[in-house]
């Protein structure tokens, strides 16, 4: 009994070997022959198409979308929105992001491709009908690695990163800050007329690298039934020839 005990542990880790999927960490540059390949675009609103623009790198740091100057020489929200479409050769399940560097505000938004097929052009507006499923918004990220949350059986080639916030039919969505100041005053010198401005906060991020596990063949915890004949078939030689042994 102690023998077969054995045996059962020791296939059902063999078992858990096959089907488990060991968990990777890409670096991403501009590279053509990067995996994954890393595709630049821009949008001047929420309701223009997207656009193919450069990638920029910066070893240390990480990727950044147009040619800008700094600070918007990174993935950012000034002037127009940019977003980062990341293209594996293999299904992908993304769990974390890292920046590389920020300035001013550092929230980002990623989306992961459930259409069919390859993903076509359309609008920020329009990503959630157009195939791309939201994954999170994720505030001032820093230079932290984020974890994303994904779901477990989510697995996409095609993931997205943008700069700032989204919003599902509307598009990106920027932070904002507040500030009140006197346009007017009375005779003593107290203020007769207050007025508010909104100022944007935009969001600069270079990604430095993304983490996450490539989908395995075989769905977690089955394995196919002629692999696992074999494993068992590998055991039962094992025991009889053990077996064999003690008899002699």
């Amino acid at each position: 009994m102690i023998t077969l005990r054995k045996f059962a542990v020791a296939a059902a880790l063999v078992v858990c070997s096959f089907s488990a999927s060991a968990a990777t960490t890409w670096a991403l540059t501009n590279s053509a022959a990067n995996e994954p390949l890393v595709t630049g675009w821009r949008a001047s609103g929420n309701t223009t198409t997207l656009a193919t623009t450069t990638v920029g790198y910066w070893g240390g740091s990480g990727i950044g979308i147009g040619p800008e100057g700094s600070p918007e020489h990174s993935l950012d929200n000034a002037n127009g929105y940019e977003v980062a479409v990341l293209s594996f050769d293999d299904l992908v399940r993304l769990d974390t992001v890292k920046a590389g560097w920020w300035s001013n505000d550092s929230d980002i938004f990623v989306m992961a491709y459930t259409g069919v097929g390859t993903p076509t052009t359309t609008s920020l507006q329009n990503l959630t009908s157009s195939g791309w499923t939201l994954v999170g918004n994720y505030s001032n990220i820093g230079t932290t690695t984020v974890q994303l949350g994904a779901a477990e059986n989510l697995y996409s080639s095609f993931w997205l990163i943008g700069a700032g916030g989204f919003q599902t039919g509307v598009g990106v969505v920027n932070d904002s800050t507040t500030t009140q100041s006197c346009s007017a005053y009375y005779w003593n010198g107290s203020c007769k007329t207050w007025t508010t401005t909104t100022t944007p906060k935009y969001d600069y991020v270079k990604i430095a690298a993304v983490g996450g596990v490539t989908k395995p063949d075989t769905p977690p915890g089955k394995v196919s039934e002629p692999g696992l004949l074999g494993l068992l078939g590998i055991g039962l030689v094992g025991l009889f020839g053990l077996q064999r042994r003690r008899a002699r």
